[in-house]
């Protein structure tokens, strides 16, 4: 292997083992980007050979990594310092409490349809860095609205919610009033968002250029008119299949922001990993 190396990717190699990933490490030690999607024979062993030799890397794609546990997330925080982007789509094996006092480096998290604990997703918010969170999917074993605990992640841009079904308005609001600075929030699909969260979201964010609402079937002519009163950044509305809302609501807000493209269908959109 190259000791120069900087990228390597297994993408659903299931023949790549922990002692491979030995290997690995032993052999790239300037490893920065490494992708184990759809590698199920990798457990924590092997993410702890990786990281105690490629204490460079930033880059870590698991997703579907079935027999990872947060113990192996631990150690790779642990022992590669500047890990920045980690795609954990699927590992449902995780609560998030590996990520615990490690994610001041993290500022990319891909998570789709995980199952974190309350502790656990608030672990992964409270580091301080965390620009984009894709949640999409969130699922829990209770019906329990935990999302609001995103609100802590104040440096976060991009949010996507899709699909989050047990969603409520008081974790909007507390999202809205805690990460003022997000651009895209991705809402299609969650259907316990009422009035009080579209509210929030008029009044507080201010720099949102891109909002998902299509399938928000508790969105109505107030909720719209709240976002077309305030969300003064706002570029771009996906709005489709709300049975609340009728043609005549639709033309009210586009005559009031003729700047803000009002668009059907339904689009899930991903920043670049980086």
């Amino acid at each position: 292997m190259s000791g120069s190396l900087q990228s390597l990717s297994f993408y659903r190699c299931s023949g790549i083992t922990d002692d491979g990933l030995e290997q690995v490490s032993a052999g790239c030690p300037n490893l920065l980007i490494v992708e184990l999607y759809r590698c199920f024979n990798i457990t924590d062993e092997g993410l702890e050979n990786l990281s105690k030799g490629c204490h460079a890397l930033k880059s870590l794609n698991l997703g579907y990594s079935v027999a990872i546990s947060d113990r192996g997330i631990a150690s790779v925080f642990r022992n590669c310092p500047n890990i920045g982007t980690i795609n954990i789509s699927y590992c449902r094996g995780l609560s998030g409490v590996g990520f615990r006092g490690y994610t001041s480096s993290l500022s990319y998290l891909e998570a789709e349809s995980c199952m974190l604990s309350p502790d656990g997703l608030l672990d992964v918010v409270s580091g301080g860095g965390l620009e984009y969170l894709n949640l999409h999917g969130f699922r829990r074993s209770t019906e329990l609205d935990i999302l609001g605990r995103i609100g802590y992640a104040e440096k976060l841009r991009f949010l996507n919610l899709r699909n989050c079904r047990s969603l409520t308005d008081d974790s909007v609001i507390a999202i809205a009033s805690g990460c003022p600075l997000i651009e895209e929030w991705n809402l299609a699909g969650c259907p316990g968002v009422d009035l009080p969260g579209w509210s929030a979201i008029g009044l507080r964010c201010n720099k949102l250029k891109i909002l998902h609402v299509t399938r928000c079937r508790n969105i109505c002519d107030q909720g719209l008119q709240a976002l077309r009163d305030g969300c003064v950044g706002l570029e771009v509305l996906y709005i489709d299949r709300c049975g609340k809302i009728i043609p005549h609501d639709l033309a009210l807000f586009s005559i009031a922001r003729p700047n803000v493209k009002v668009r059907p269908g339904e689009i899930v959109l991903h920043w670049p990993l980086h």
